[in-house]
């Protein structure tokens, strides 16, 4: 179990940032893949949770379009 507490406590240090995220959509994905850290045996668990973690910080990163290509792509859609 000491094999495995250095990196669960890195992980937690590191999520601690994006629990305050203004971002619902991380903050939720973060708090569930620490769940799923929380049982290491259960690989489907965990990479359900990290591929969804994963999008929600994509999405909240991603470069926001500018007000003319918005309204372009309302035209086209």
């Amino acid at each position: 179990m000491a094999a495995i507490r250095e990196p669960l406590t890195r992980a937690a240090t590191a999520a601690a940032p994006l629990m305050r995220c203004s971002d619902p959509a991380v903050v939720t994905t973060t708090e569930q893949l620490l769940n799923a850290l929380s049982d290491v045996e259960d690989t489907a668990r965990l990479e359900a949770a990290l591929a969804t973690f994963g999008r929600a910080v994509n999405a909240a990163t991603a470069p926001r379009l500018s007000w003319w290509a918005r309204r372009r792509a309302a035209r086209t859609a």
